[in-house]
């Protein structure tokens, strides 16, 4: 059905590398890539190796450091790389805040990202991303310290700082066990993947193909199978590379297209915007209520969006209670609930509330409790969830009804 389709996207493809390496080929006049660091913390060990990691594939980074500078005239070109590269990927590593120059480049960067929708892919680096939202522990203690001395500019970089913990990013110390290898290629090939998305859509001819109906639904097809049937919410220590990683196998291998929150194609988008598009595409939400659940704000505020599509559209919200009581959920009680409870002093009381209505719905709603399906049996459990999403996806008014 889309052989034809397919070729020209091919087509398009061929056309994007042959622009790329004639754009190379002329000598690179802006940075595909802007990296900022704090040079203690990370210059000879994971910044290191993303450089190479980029400059391998083919890449044009720019790759500074505070500590090699001398003076301040390099200002100027700081601003410049940043304003003209397509992708910046901060490093927030525990020195990073101490650095004024770290800073300086993240507030330019969250102005370019705020006023020009600047690609920004953080990485969260041995750090909490909870204390930059604050700012709170080290984080704050740096902050204050540069008050003294920066009096003006000290607002703005508390305001950067809590912006890019709002954007999803990686987290190093969730990733493969902390491996930096890992860590690295999954960097480069999300860059890669939204490098070459740019390049096709800069090209010349981009929009008179585009004004072709078959190229057209070609191109909306294949942009359309990053966006799930299903959407997974789950808290990652507690089950990303068991229980979750064995469902989200189980589901595409019956054909189900599922996106899960961690997905690479959210790096980059707004922890609420891009997660509730991600969500509001979906056909049906299915949370992992873990032990450790309520205390990861992102699940949260997943769960929040879920229950907030059901009331708007009448999405189905399958909840599976992995090692958790239903009651428990509900009442935000007992172990399940005593994670939830750290929030309080950190968030606002509306967002608190929110998040408090959310659990107390979907602790209601009918679902799977793990250890009293098939006495504990996570298999048929697997089995018995993927039976119910297709019966629901392949027969539209039960899924419109239920």
């Amino acid at each position: 059905m889309y052989g034809l389709q397919i070729v020209l996207l091919l087509a398009l493809f061929v056309c994007a590398y042959m622009f790329l390496w004639q754009k190379k080929s002329r000598g690179p006049q802006t940075y595909d890539v802007f990296l900022s660091f704090r040079g203690d913390d990370t210059r000879t060990g994971f910044t290191d190796h993303l450089y190479n990691g980029l400059e391998a594939v083919g890449f044009h980074v720019f790759r500074d450091d505070e500590t090699l500078r001398a003076g301040e005239k390099i200002e100027k070109e700081l601003v410049q790389a940043i304003r003209s590269c397509r992708i910046v990927i901060p490093i927030i590593s525990k020195n990073y805040a101490k650095s004024r120059w770290c800073l300086r480049e993240l507030t330019e960067t969250m102005n370019c990202h705020d006023k020009h929708n600047k690609r920004v892919f953080p990485v969260f680096y041995k750090v909490d991303v909870l204390d930059l939202r604050g700012p709170s522990g080290r984080f704050a203690d740096d902050l204050s310290e540069h008050k003294a001395t920066c009096r003006e500019e000290s607002p703005q970089w508390t305001k950067a700082l809590t912006s890019v913990g709002w954007i999803r990013g990686w987290t190093s110390q969730t990733i493969a066990n902390g491996l930096d290898g890992e860590l690295v290629k999954m960097v480069v090939e999300r860059v890669s993947s939204e490098l070459q998305t740019m390049w096709i859509e800069r090209l010349p001819i981009f929009p008179m193909l585009m004004s072709n109906y078959h190229i057209r639904s070609a191109y909306d097809y294949f942009s359309e199978k990053i966006r799930g049937e299903v959407f997974l919410a789950f808290h990652g220590p507690d089950t990303r590379l068991g229980f979750t990683a064995c469902l989200y196998s189980s589901l595409v291998g019956a054909g189900i297209r599922v996106l899960k929150d961690d997905h690479p194609y959210l790096i980059g988008t707004h922890l609420k915007h891009g997660i509730f598009n991600a969500i509001n595409h979906c056909k049906i939400s299915i949370p992992i209520l873990s032990v450790n659940f309520a205390s990861s704000p992102w699940c949260l505020e997943d769960l929040k969006m879920m229950v907030d599509c059901k009331r708007r559209k009448g999405q189905k919200i399958l909840p599976i209670f992995y090692k958790v009581q239903p009651l428990d959920v509900k009442n935000i009680s007992n172990q399940f609930g005593r994670p939830m409870r750290k929030h309080r002093k950190e968030i606002s009381s509306k967002v608190y509330g929110q998040w408090e209505e959310a659990l107390k719905e979907v602790g209601s709603f009918k679902g799977w409790e793990s250890e009293k399906e098939a006495n504990g049996n996570e298999g048929e459990l697997l089995k018995k969830v993927v039976k119910q999403v297709l019966t629901l996806l392949t027969n539209p008014q039960k899924l419109d009804s239920s």
